[in-house]
C-alpha cells in the first residue's frame, strides 16, 4: 500500500475535515458568544486568508513532490499535470470556506470562548500589527513551508512506514478487511 502525505496536503485534509469535526459536537453555544464568534469570523477574513494562502501551499506542495525526483526535477509532462492538479486543489482552498462552514466554525469558537473573549479577539484583528500579520502570512508561509517540510520529512517517512506496517499487519491478520480499503490492490 502506498501512503504519501505532505504537510500542505495534510493541512488541506484537515480543512476539509472541519465540517465533520464541528458537527460531531452537539453542545449548544451561548447566543451572545455565537454572535461574537460570527463577528470574529468576519474580522479574521478567513476566506481572504485562504484565498491568499492556497497558492503558497500549492507552490510548497509542488516543491515537495519535485523533491521525490533526482535533482528535484520532475519530468516535464508529469510536472505540468501535477502542477495543474495541485493548484486546482490547494490553490482554491478558499472555496471550501462556505458560509455554512464559517458558521459551523463560529459555533465551535462560541462553545469554547465567552462573548467578551471573542469580542476582544475580534478587536485585536483590527490592530494594525495584526492586519499586517494577516497580510504577510501567505508570503511567510511560502518561505516557511520548505523548511518545515524538510524538518518533518524524517518523521513523515517514519510515520508513513509505521502506518503502512500497521495496515499490512492488520490485513494479514484480517484478510476480509482488505476489501474495505479504498485501494485494496495497493496493500
Amino acid at each position: 500500500m502506498t501512503l504519501r502525505l505532505s504537510l500542505p496536503l495534510a493541512l488541506a485534509m484537515a480543512v476539509a475535515a472541519v465540517p465533520a469535526m464541528a458537527a460531531a459536537s452537539s453542545a449548544q453555544a451561548d447566543p451572545a458568544a455565537l454572535a461574537a464568534a460570527r463577528d470574529l469570523m468576519k474580522a479574521s477574513d478567513i476566506v481572504g486568508q485562504m484565498k491568499a494562502l492556497g497558492p503558497s501551499m500549492a507552490t510548497a506542495a509542488e516543491q515537495q513532490m519535485r523533491n521525490m525526483f533526482t535533482d528535484s526535477k520532475m519530468p516535464d509532462g508529469l510536472q505540468s499535470q501535477v502542477s495543474a492538479a495541485v493548484k486546482a486543489y490547494l490553490g482554491s482552498m478558499d472555496a471550501v470556506f462556505t458560509p455554512e462552514l464559517i458558521d459551523e466554525m463560529a459555533n465551535v469558537y462560541a462553545r469554547h470562548y465567552s462573548a467578551d473573549e471573542l469580542r476582544h479577539v475580534a478587536a485585536l484583528m483590527g490592530d494594525p500589527v495584526m492586519v499586517r500579520f494577516r497580510q504577510t502570512t501567505p508570503a511567510l508561509m511560502t518561505d516557511l513551508m520548505p523548511a518545515m517540510m524538510k524538518a518533518m520529512q524524517p518523521r513523515q517517512r517514519a510515520f508513513q512506514a509505521q502506518i503502512m506496517t500497521i495496515v499490512r499487519d492488520w490485513i494479514t491478520q484480517h484478510p476480509d478487511d482488505k476489501a474495505k480499503l479504498r485501494s485494496p490492490q495497493n496493500s
